[in-house]
């Protein structure tokens, strides 16, 4: 009896033993953080990715772009995100060197909030620069009106809603004004906005801002304000077409400078040609260090970012981000390739 007990025992001390052990072995943690333009995307593929990965937890502080690079180039994070390349000089200072991999696109939209306006609201170059210069402080413009002649809009002072953090969205959006006018100079992550203009952090406070804000306008990455079924304005394009942001106009504005991507995916298309591109698009990319001291974090990078390529693309479309051509996919798969 005796005997026969302790054998009973023994698969018991061993599944007890299996347990301790699983209790003892660590997921690999790749924390990052950056752009807040991607944020709504990066949400969906961790927490996709997590579920399907026991392995690997994915973290994303989404704190900007200027505040992602600090962070990377302090070694705090195992990954950044921005929609502003980094320098030369920037990649210097990061020993292990330094991998931009786009991962996915979107566009930087005006979404406005005009009480009992109808129809849709289009914005000429010369406008939108106006506009954000804080030169064009009301609705009833000339230069807005020129543009939409027969709308109903109102005689009412423009509240402008802009960033206050060092932002990617701010980057993309004040690189096409200054391809666009020779009047805007001002290009980068954190600019200084006309004295009146509504100052928040983040695109979900943008958008925030906007809906809540009578008679206001303001940029942020579409997919925020389709969240929020705010409307954003038809701006127009190089070839002097009022064009919305949405899937095609997006796909189309990437595609026309699919020949001019470089080797290390560091492309910015800041005002793209053609009559059916929206002209204000942008790509976001994760960045890496080429070198790493831990391979595990290194394979888990390689995971996480390589099913983002793949997988993660299908999520895109109905977040209001733009899939990468396939192309850009293979650019950005061979980059990745090099992590090591």
């Amino acid at each position: 009896m005796e005997r026969a007990g302790l054998d009973r025992t023994l698969p018991l001390a061993a599944l007890a033993m299996f347990v301790c052990l699983a209790e003892g072995a660590k997921a690999v943690e790749l924390n990052g953080a950056g752009a807040t333009f991607p944020a709504n995307l990066y949400k969906e593929w961790i927490e996709t990715f997590n579920r399907a990965n026991a392995d690997i937890t994915v973290t994303y502080d989404a704190v900007g772009s200027g505040e992602g690079i600090r962070r990377f180039t302090q070694g705090t994070v195992a990954f950044g995100a921005t929609e502003r390349p980094m320098s030369e000089k920037e990649v210097a200072s990061v020993a292990e060197g330094v991998l931009h991999v786009p991962t996915t696109a979107g566009m930087v939209v005006l979404a406005y909030n005009i009480p009992g306006f109808t129809g849709d609201l289009r914005l000429s170059r010369q406008a939108l620069v106006g506009v954000l210069s804080g030169q064009i402080t009301r609705w009833d413009d000339p230069l807005i009106r020129a543009a939409n002649p027969d709308a109903n809009l109102p005689e009412r002072n423009i509240a402008l809603v802009a960033r206050r953090d060092s932002s990617g969205t701010t980057f993309s959006l004040t690189n096409h004004l200054a391809k666009v006018s020779d009047t805007w100079k001002e290009v980068g992550t954190s600019i200084a906005w006309p004295a009146n203009a509504q100052i928040v952090s983040g695109s979900e406070a943008v958008a925030g801002r906007i809906a809540i804000a009578e008679y206001s306008i303001g940029y942020v990455e579409y997919s925020f304000a389709a969240r929020l079924n705010l409307r954003s304005a038809l701006v127009e394009n190089k070839a002097g077409q009022f064009i919305r942001a949405d899937g095609s106009s997006g796909a189309a504005a990437l595609a026309s400078a699919l020949d001019a991507m470089p080797e290390d995916g560091r492309q910015l298309i800041p005002d793209p040609a053609g009559d059916a591109v929206y002209p204000i698009v942008s790509y976001s990319w994760v960045l890496l260090r080429k070198a790493n001291k831990d391979q595990q974090v290194a394979a888990g990078l390689k995971r996480f970012v390589g099913w983002g390529l793949t997988d993660g693309q299908s999520f895109a479309d109905k977040l209001g981000y733009i899939p990468l051509p396939a192309p850009v996919v293979t650019r950005a798969q061979a980059i990745l390739g090099t992590l090591n």
